[in-house]
């Protein structure tokens, strides 16, 4: 999705019984298409085809030869098996970017175990450190192993497509979910490798910093101060208007207050529960403390800042309607990448695809039958199923 959002024309294999397994995901859905589905999937074509088939093969092969770059995300030897790995097709195409991610790698022991997001949450010690300090290990709430993969995977692709571009050659590019979580441990696997000691669930703290966490107001709501250095300590003390905090030895530095972390919530809680959100907000960030409410979806989806930056996109599905969906989190000249096209239907754009391949005409396409051993799907039949669910 983020190569299509900048730009590249991404064509989308999915098998003709039922597509993409995030079709089905999840309970929340528009129409028949999935929320997971369509949040995931916009500015992409479909093609429908049966890669077990010798004749949807070779279609993928029609399509490989003219492409830049292949992605897939099968089991470790799924590809091979199915002859569209990229042994077979740099011999058709030796500039090819080939990208396989997988849940733990191509070898090793894990290779054959069956691995997803929350898989490998618990496995890399993200979970582990995740939660209540006296509550169970907990799943991040984001996605994080997947989202970090699919944009580790599309900067390496770039960087693939850069040397390419000096030295003609096609890349092999391998990546999994394991290793990029494990990665994002970042300074808790330093700090682990330093001292040895595992780090404890703090909830919404932080371990290294204080006070450096979510704290309850008199409203109900919860704002979240990060106090990530002495300066901010100090500018905390006097928006809290308690300036003998800033001299108490107890508290000068930031290792001392981490050192009684707990004693130091309990004053600061203190004083926060006495007043709302939102003038505790005022005062702190009047002062320059880093500081906010912490936001519901709603809030966070309709907050001025948000849509100040135009992170939101609508586009027109032909199922759905109107998709508002979230954009490319970056801007190229000032212009945000635009979603120019709405998740595709199953197999909707396989005669044109077809069309393209074969250089033919809308009057006289590669035939597509529905049913026979062609590998592909009629999408006359595919649009005839949709209006009858």
């Amino acid at each position: 999705m983020v190569l299509a959002d900048l730009g590249a024309d991404v064509i989308k294999v999915e098998r003709p019984d039922s597509g993409d397994m995030s079709r089905q995901a999840g309970s929340v859905f528009a129409e028949d298409q999935s929320a997971v589905f369509l949040s995931l999937n916009r500015n992409k074509r479909s093609i429908a085809l049966d890669l077990k088939d010798p004749e949807g093969r070779e279609v993928f092969y029609d399509l490989a030869d003219k492409a830049d770059i292949v992605v897939e995300n099968l089991r470790p030897g799924k590809a091979a098996q199915l002859g569209v790995d990229r042994s077979t097709l740099e011999k058709r195409n030796p500039g090819i970017i080939y990208a396989s991610i997988s849940a733990f790698g191509d070898s090793g022991p894990y290779v054959d175990l069956a691995g997803n997001d929350p898989i490998i949450q618990a496995l890399s010690g993200a979970m582990a450190i995740t939660g209540e300090a006296d509550g169970p290990p907990a799943r991040q709430g984001l996605s994080v192993p997947d989202f970090a993969a699919g944009m580790t995977a599309g900067l390496a692709i770039l960087a693939a497509l850069h040397g390419r571009h000096q030295d003609g050659l096609g890349r092999q590019l391998n990546l999994n979910l394991l290793d990029v979580s494990v990665f994002a441990l970042g300074p808790r696997a330093q700090e682990f490798l330093l001292n040895g000691q595992e780090q404890p669930r703090l909830g919404s703290a932080h371990p290294q910093f204080a006070p450096y966490q979510a704290f309850p107001c008199s409203d109900d709501r919860y704002i979240y101060i990060a106090v990530i250095n002495d300066k901010f300590w100090r500018l905390l003390c006097t928006a809290l208007d308690e300036p003998e905090l800033v001299d108490d030895p107890r508290y000068i530095t930031n290792r001392d207050r981490v050192e009684r972390r707990e004693e130091l919530t309990r004053i600061v809680g203190d004083l926060l529960i006495e007043h709302p959100s939102a003038t505790w907000l005022e005062r702190l960030q009047a002062k320059g403390v880093p500081c906010a409410r912490v936001n519901s979806l709603s809030e966070a989806l309709s907050d001025p800042q948000v849509i100040h930056n135009g992170l939101l996109s609508t586009v027109n599905h032909p199922t759905v309607g109107d998709l508002t969906t979230v954009g490319l989190p970056m801007t190229l000249d000032g212009v945000r990448p635009a979603v120019r096209t709405a998740p595709p239907l199953l197999g909707e754009h396989t005669d044109e695809i077809l069309r393209e391949i074969d250089g033919s005409s809308a009057e006289d396409p590669r035939p597509v039958r529905s049913g026979d051993k062609s590998g592909l799907s009629d999408k006359s039949n595919l649009n005839e199923n949709r209006r009858m669910r």
